[in-house]
């Protein structure tokens, strides 16, 4: 799937999370470092997962996942984060519990890689990672989702505005964000970002009606591969690794793109935390909305 040798740092805690949909409910490992990891791994990109979890976490659980290929670099926490998620349709109700310790890594430790892919799900990773990964010659990647979380009393997990300051932004290199996001990550619209750092790539994704992504110069609308969704957690953690892999490979947008929605697809359809992408049906996926897109530009 990748012509290119890769070695990727991901950082983000690994949660316990009870996923309920219209047709399934498991409980298992989560967080978007252990979506964003296992992509990575199933792409044959070497993948060293820098996490965090409790004693409570079922250790058979994070042995299957380094059973995937992923090298695990883990501190303790005093508990794990839990995350209930349910859908009711493309609505997500969220709970989640957590004890607000953080994650640092090293940028003696990041050296060497290629790129780290941040990704925490309640601001859990200490903002000077970014910093240290950019200063250890890494390009970085963020997920916004964990930097604009709060969570009630009640344990309801809620919006908030971004949580990461305007010099945090100059050191990232790739940025995710759902379409509801993008509405807390923002405080006008996504030339904010250019304004902060004019390098910066924009992947904006909107569940079934596709994604755009950008840079200062450039933007592409990509469709979304039409399949039935089953379990939509973690689509867009896949979304996200996959990209920042297939442009670090070809360095090209619209590729990218294509190659992460078509992962994406896969993901959504398939119930349970541990999946796998098989590059040959990823490759097809990719092919069919390149020739969609085609017909657009």
């Amino acid at each position: 799937m990748l012509a290119r040798n890769l070695r990727l740092g991901v950082v983000g805690a690994l949660t316990i999370d009870l996923n309920k949909s219209d047709s399934s409910s498991y409980r298992f490992l989560g967080g978007g470092a252990f979506y964003s990891s296992v992509s990575l791994a199933g792409m044959g990109v070497e993948t060293f997962l820098f996490t965090a979890y409790g004693p409570d976490m079922d250790v058979e659980w994070v042995e299957k996942l380094r059973k995937t290929g992923v090298r695990i670099v883990a501190q303790s926490f005093g508990k794990s984060i839990v995350f209930e998620n349910s859908y009711e349709g493309a609505l997500r109700i969220q709970k989640a519990y957590e004890g607000g310790e953080k994650i640092f890594v090293e940028k003696s430790v990041l050296k060497g890689l290629h790129a780290v892919h941040i990704t925490p799900v309640l601001n859990e990773v200490d903002h000077r990672v970014l910093k240290e990964a950019s200063e250890a010659g890494c390009r970085v990647s963020v997920d916004a989702q964990g930097f604009i979380r709060s969570v009630r009393e009640d344990g309801r997990v809620v919006g908030v505005k971004r949580l990461l300051s305007d010099d945090h932004i100059k050191h990232i290199d790739y940025i995710h964000m759902s379409i509801e996001e993008q509405l807390f990550f923002l405080n006008n619209s996504v030339k904010e970002l250019f304004d902060l750092n004019p390098r910066i790539i924009v992947e904006i994704t909107d569940s079934e009606h596709g994604s755009f992504v950008m840079d200062r110069k450039h933007c592409y609308r990509i469709p979304a591969f039409k399949t039935r969704a089953a379990d939509p957690t973690g689509a867009g953690d896949v979304y996200a690794s996959v990209f920042l892999a297939k442009h670090l490979e070809k360095n090209d947008l619209l590729e990218a793109g294509l190659y992460a929605s078509a992962s994406a697809s896969i993901k959504v359809e398939k119930t349970g935390s541990l999946f796998s992408l098989d590059p040959g049906e990823v490759e097809r996926r990719a092919d069919a909305l390149r020739r969609v897109v085609e017909s657009l530009y």
